[in-house]
């Protein structure tokens, strides 16, 4: 019998501190992330086993001890920071939903929560998948994470389509409305507009579009049945991560979704702090995460500069800056 644990299959206690379950993390990175919670007054450990502890499936990041950089270790830490501030949106557009808080229609509030929910799942299966060396699946997931992005945008800038989107009253009636308002990049020209208007290009022929593009297209191939490989992929000598693109690209769209979301709706943050003012709940969990919604966007916007340029299992090229 192999006496060695399976890749991921590691659980640490649940008192354990957060940094347990990232070995090989940069200490520089560590050290910078709870400076920034410290900053804003908030308890980091505390957030973390409440917000990322608890995802269905959790796994310690995998010892490797040959690995010569913390790279993709410090990836499933910011990853994970992402997770942390999706669970808090869901909390706060719960508490806005049901209080009707200012600052954004109920069917603005409606479709926050939804979405925050579905990302919620999706992160967490995908969080899974990448520490079980099952890249595949996990990119397939990526794509999900990405439309639903795009989604939570368009409703936060188009109100009347956010309504629309709350009335579908069946799966049917969903898919028709992600027909005519969401597929063909028709949700990403609509932001892209938006965010022109505020000094960033992100039209068809900019880098970051054509980046995007061939992003989506190589999510796209392991969606649908393709002959391009037939062998089953390893990990290197030494790597942490079978394939970190799904996690890279999922983190980079979750900073997006925080960063420009603050950007088309500047008034965001303080709206997600009122939920949290006015927050009822009986579940202390969700009370607390309600509250880390709105201090925790500035936080996230703060980290994308430690996001890596590209996971090292990748061989794309970088994304724009």
């Amino acid at each position: 019998m192999n006496k060695n644990p399976p890749i991921g299959g590691i659980v640490p206690l649940d008192r354990a501190p957060p940094e347990m379950s990232y070995p090989g993390l940069s200490p520089q990175l560590l050290a910078r992330v709870k400076l920034l919670w410290s900053a804003n007054g908030l308890d980091f450990d505390r957030h973390w086993r409440i917000g990322v502890r608890t995802l269905p499936g959790f796994r310690a990041v995998p010892r490797v001890e040959a690995s010569a950089t913390s790279t993709e270790v410090d990836l499933v830490f910011l990853f994970d920071q992402s997770v942390l501030w999706v669970r808090a949106l869901h909390s706060a557009a719960n508490v806005g939903r049901d209080r009707q808080i200012d600052g954004l229609s109920p069917a603005q509030w409606h479709g926050l929560a939804a979405l925050s929910a579905r990302l919620t799942e999706q992160l967490a299966a995908l969080r899974l998948l990448a520490l079980t060396d099952l890249p595949m699946p996990a990119m397939q997931i990526a794509r999900s994470v990405s439309e639903d992005v795009d989604m939570a945008l368009v409703l936060l800038i188009r109100p009347k389509l956010a309504q629309r989107f709350a009335e579908c009253r069946s799966v049917e009636e969903a898919n028709d409305f992600w027909r005519r308002h969401i597929a063909g990049g028709r949700a990403f020209r609509s932001i892209s507009e938006r965010l022109y208007s505020v000094g960033i290009d992100h039209s068809a022929d900019t880098e970051y579009a054509k980046w995007r593009k061939s992003v989506l297209s190589t999510l796209g191939a392991a969606v649908h049945s393709n002959a391009l490989r037939t062998d089953l992929l390893t990990r290197q000598q030494g790597a942490v991560l079978l394939n970190g693109d799904s996690l890279h690209f999922s983190t980079f769209r979750i900073h997006e979704l925080c960063a420009f979301a603050q950007m088309l709706k500047p008034e965001l943050t303080e709206t997600l702090a009122a939920a949290d003012r006015v927050s009822a709940t009986a579940d202390p969990a969700v009370s607390a995460l309600a509250a880390l919604a709105g201090p925790l966007s500035g936080i996230l916007v703060n980290q994308i500069s430690s996001l890596s340029p590209q996971p090292v299992t990748s061989r794309r090229p970088a994304k724009p800056h």
